[in-house]
Formats: C-alpha cells, sequence, structure tokens
C-alpha cells in the first residue's frame, strides 16, 4: 500500500475526512487503477459519485464481492427514491463523514485483545473477519450500526463468501470456517469472546447458509487431555523433588564434597533460594499445573459443525 492512502486513511481515522479526500483525490488523478483508493473514496464522496467509484473498484477487480453487494444496494436504493434536481456540481459538495450509511444491515461482534481487536461480521453476501485497533472500536461498531463497515477503519480483513463454505467448526469460543480454495479447501480461524457468542455466530451462519446446513455435535475424546494434564503434574511435582533434594545438597556442604552438582550458577542459586524457597516455588508450579489441568479437562466436550449431510 502506498504512502498517499496510507496518509488519506490516518487522516479518515482522525475524523479529518476533507483531508482525506483531497489526498485520495489527488493520488487517483496519477493512480486510476488503485483498488482500495477507490473503495476507500466510495465512503467519502456524496451519494451520487459513489456509483462510479465502486465501479470502478470492480473494473479493476472484478471478484470484489463488497463493492458488488454495495453497488446493488446503491442502486436499489436509486431505483426506490425518485431523482431530485441537482443543486450543486461535484466539486462544491463537501465530502461526507466516513462511514456514511449504506442501507445494509450487518450482525457484527467484537473479540478484544490487548493489541488488536477482531470483528466477525455477517453480511448479505460472505463472512468478514477483520482487525482493527482497540481505540477504534467504538467508531468501527457505530459505522455497523448504520449498515457500513468502513475499509479506511479495519485491516487485515478476510472475506469468505457464503456460497464458498463448505463447513463451519465450533470448539468453545472459536470458530473454523472451512470453504473452497485453488488448489484444495482452505480454512479461516475466528476467534471469539465466549461461547455463547460463538453459539449466536453459529445460528447467524446456520440461518445465512439456508436450510441445507445442519447442526452437528460430536464428542471430543478426552483422552488427549487427560495424558497431557498427567503429565504437567508429573513433571511439575518430579521438578519440585529435584530442587528441594538439590537444595539439601548445598545446604548440608555434601554438593561441594561429592561434586554431585557441579554448576556454579546452579549452587549459587539453591543456596540463595533455600529448601524453603524452593518448596514456596515448586509449590505455586505445582498449583498452576493443577489449574491447567482441570481447565483442559472442563473445556467444552463437544465439538459442535455446520455442515451438509452426506
Amino acid at each position: 500500500m502506498t504512502e498517499e492512502i496510507l496518509r488519506a486513511e490516518s487522516a479518515i481515522k482522525a475524523g479529518d475526512t476533507r483531508t482525506g479526500f483531497e489526498i485520495l483525490r489527488a493520488f487517483l488523478a496519477e493512480n486510476p487503477d488503485s483498488e482500495r483508493a477507490w473503495w476507500v473514496m466510495s465512503g467519502l464522496v456524496p451519494s451520487d459519485q459513489r456509483e462510479h467509484c465502486l465501479e470502478q473498484v470492480l473494473r479493476i477487480n472484478p471478484q470484489n464481492h463488497f463493492a458488488q453487494d454495495a453497488l446493488e444496494k446503491l442502486k436499489q436504493k436509486e431505483a426506490q427514491i425518485p431523482a431530485e434536481p441537482e443543486e450543486a456540481s461535484p466539486t462544491q459538495q463537501e465530502p461526507p463523514t466516513a462511514g456514511e450509511p449504506e442501507g445494509e444491515t450487518y450482525q457484527a461482534w467484537h473479540y478484544l485483545q490487548r493489541s488488536a481487536a477482531y470483528f466477525t461480521v455477517l453480511a448479505n453476501k460472505g463472512i468478514i473477519y477483520a482487525e482493527t485497533e482497540p481505540g477504534m472500536v467504538s467508531q468501527v461498531q457505530e459505522a455497523v450500526s448504520r449498515g457500513n463497515l468502513p475499509d479506511a477503519l479495519v485491516k487485515a480483513t478476510r472475506a469468505i463468501p457464503y456460497q464458498k463454505i463448505t463447513r463451519v467448526r465450533q470448539i468453545a469460543s472459536s470458530l473454523r470456517v472451512y470453504f473452497k480454495s485453488v488448489p484444495k479447501e482452505d480454512s479461516l480461524r475466528v476467534e471469539l469472546p465466549d461461547v455463547p457468542t460463538a453459539d449466536k455466530v453459529m445460528a447467524g451462519l446456520k440461518a445465512k447458509l439456508g436450510p441445507e446446513f445442519v447442526l452437528t455435535s460430536t464428542p471430543v475424546k478426552q483422552g488427549y487431555s487427560l495424558i497431557l494434564s498427567a503429565l504437567l503434574m508429573l513433571g511439575s511435582v518430579g521438578l519440585t523433588i529435584l530442587f528441594l533434594w538439590g537444595a539439601v545438597e548445598v545446604k548440608s556442604g555434601q554438593a561441594a564434597a561429592t561434586g554431585s552438582i557441579r554448576a556454579r550458577f546452579t549452587i549459587s542459586l539453591l543456596d540463595f533460594l533455600g529448601p524453603l524457597g524452593v518448596g514456596i516455588i515448586g509449590g505455586i508450579l505445582i498449583l498452576l499445573s493443577l489449574i491447567v489441568s482441570v481447565r483442559l479437562i472442563l473445556r467444552s466436550s463437544d465439538i459442535i459443525e455446520l455442515s451438509r449431510p452426506d
């Protein structure tokens, strides 16, 4: 992505749509084949110019499903509303605020992490998984509630048309969306904040995919979880016993006399901690292993899958 587009998007994020508009207009004058620039511009210009921007996006990339969807909605809206006399030329009109309503209703959920926020959006033609900055969540939510997913506010966007989805698998609060791709089936992992939210997304996907897709539930084998839990507990207990023995050896002077522990750093560390310090650290390690083991065992016991019956 060029520096000019990044500058325009930064200005739009900051609320300065006029500067973003001017940067994009100058950029497109010299780079008329920039798909992203036309797409961002389509969210800034008045509605009577938006169709031209979307047509340019599709000229460059006919497979842009979001431009197809937006253009279809725009034409439907124009067909329902009688044309009014134009009061000012396009060059005299003010560019509207980014995220102007498009007449579409999205279902959207977000999953917030420290460094990023992830939006899962069910649109008319596909599922969208987009990343944004945590500080932009409220702005994206507001735009989505008005029927618009502003390209300038999100990044790392993945979009999968419903007709390409072959199946969806849910384990706890995580979804894996499988879809047709070349040369083989591909998948997208979708993270959600909790299980109830993941259930809602699955229900929304079922409604979008149609009655030929059915939900099935398969119990997860707990063998691997039990084995991993046992290894964690045995490992933490074993390490604690080993270091306790070493601390006693150092404390009693046997380590120096017999050479049972030769590494100077280990001897210094065990001498500093002593048996009591090693016991406390070992107890904390065992407790953490126990917590992890319990979470592994108690995690979702079912795999929910949305697919077509064989």
